[in-house]
């Protein structure tokens, strides 16, 4: 319900979990029309908070049989209803003030303000072929695109590993299967969590879950490399591969966008 009012009044960037997030049209009416009050922060009598809380309280917690409570309906939408969906919200606020140029002499230009032709089919091809786009023919691309429309992120790889309940082994794999080092504390050094370290033990699925994202209707997807620095990896003594590490997962990245 946010989302819905948000984006056509200038939200240009927002972290969700996608085809886990219902269409405006897939809530029913009353629940819609509670969020909606609270949400604007607008309603007849003024009660739209208490109301959506005594709401909220009940749905939790509905009175006994057999007085039924209030049930709150969301049906499941497809993932091609969804994309079409948010490809549907358009943006309704003109922008009328002056676009801001940089002073001549500038040693440096906002990248977001550099005008060039956008080369679609070129830096399509330079995909495909697992090459990689000049950083000026990425400029040009979203420049040009994001006068014409929301473009989007893809989604939490964390959450979404997650969902896989991966156990030790998972994240050792045969590469990691002998480590066996000690923290300052002499205790044994776990590698469960270091989501990172997947693009090396499931690369297969780490290149799948950018190509779900794709398929969802992401424009620009992130590599698996969230905490790809001496630091982060240096709480599992892994610090050493952290060059390796960055590399391999924009490979799978790229190789993910080759593939869609």
């Amino acid at each position: 319900v946010f989302l819905y009012h948000a984006v056509p009044k200038g939200l240009n960037m927002s972290i969700v979990n996608p085809g886990g997030l219902p269409r405006y049209t897939d809530i029913d009416e009353n629940t819609r029309k509670l969020a909606e009050e609270v949400i604007l922060n607008k309603s007849a009598d003024g009660n739209h908070v208490e109301r959506f809380l005594e709401f909220a309280e009940r749905v939790k917690n509905p009175p006994p049989p057999p007085a039924a409570g209030p049930v709150m309906k969301i049906e499941k939408s497809s993932p091609t209803q969804q994309i079409d969906f948010l490809r549907s919200l358009e943006e309704t606020v003109a922008c009328e003030a002056e676009h801001i140029q940089p002073e001549a002499g500038c040693a440096a230009v906002d990248v977001c303000r550099l005008e060039g032709p956008q080369e679609t089919q070129v830096v399509a091809q330079k995909i495909i072929d697992g090459k990689t786009p000049t950083p000026t023919e990425v400029l040009n691309y979203f420049n040009n695109e994001l006068k014409k429309r929301i473009c989007f992120l893809d989604g939490g790889m964390g959450t979404r590993i997650q969902a896989e309940k991966f156990e030790e082994a998972d994240y050792r794999g045969d590469r990691f299967k002998d480590f066996a080092e000690i923290d300052a504390n002499g205790v044994p050094v776990s590698l469960k969590g270091n989501n990172d370290l997947l693009v090396f033990s499931k690369p297969e699925m780490m290149k799948d879950i950018h190509k779900e994202y794709f398929a969802a209707g992401s424009d620009i997807c992130e590599t698996n490399t969230f905490n790809g620095t001496t630091i982060s990896q240096g709480e599992y003594k892994m610090q050493a591969v952290v060059y390796e590490l960055n590399k391999k997962g924009a490979e799978l990245a790229k190789l993910a966008a080759a593939e869609v």
